[in-house]
């Protein structure tokens, strides 16, 4: 037995019979003696180009370890389901298990996921503060200077790379200039 990779491009308006079309897909290759070692459901994705007047797809991956008369069967249902618009089989040398890259990029779950432990986090934070209000205020003065020194590198670093001037880096004469367009304004207001 070999192991192969599929993607699957399904059509976006059967994106609700994605997981029977799975289903039959992992049982035909269980039947046969075969195993599935990872199906990631990514998500519909925008396509690079339209295919069958389609700008979107509803995209499948598949490791699977099956022999070549299983696979033929597989691809042969491939062609004639009508909500696939593209597959494609690769031959792999060993079982990937772990998550895609793509799937890690698009999971919609995991990053669900962090932001809910990020807010959990957050109110942790926030109820150990309203428990001992002195921590939250030593917190909050020690974050102040801090964060004010991290503004003003910031700033610095801002007018060094664009190339502007600070008060410290003008000479007299711009400083004299500058001085003389403020007297003008201050006029030009009265």
């Amino acid at each position: 037995m070999r192991h192969y990779e599929v993607v699957l491009l399904v059509h976006p308006d059967q994106s609700d019979q994605l997981s029977d079309m799975l289903k039959r897909y992992q049982d035909l290759v269980t039947k046969n003696g075969g195993n599935i070692h990872r199906v990631e459901d990514i998500g519909r994705l925008q396509l690079a180009y339209t295919i069958k007047d389609m700008h979107k797809a509803h995209y499948v991956l598949m490791n699977l370890e099956c022999d070549g008369k299983t696979l033929s069967e597989i691809e042969s249902s491939f062609e004639f389901n009508d909500s696939i618009m593209r597959h494609l089989v690769v031959r792999m040398t060993k079982a990937e298990t772990s998550p895609s890259k793509l799937f890690l990029l698009h999971n919609k779950d995991a990053e669900q996921k962090r932001n809910k432990d990020a807010e959990q986090k957050r109110n942790k934070d926030a109820e150990q503060k309203q428990i001992d209000p002195e921590i939250g205020d030593k917190d909050k003065t020690a974050d102040q200077p801090d964060k004010m020194k991290l503004v003003e590198a910031t700033d610095q670093d801002t007018s060094k790379d664009l190339g502007v001037k600070s008060e410290t880096d003008l000479n007299e004469s711009d400083t004299q200039i500058s001085a003389t367009k403020k007297e003008e304004d201050s006029d030009e207001k009265v």
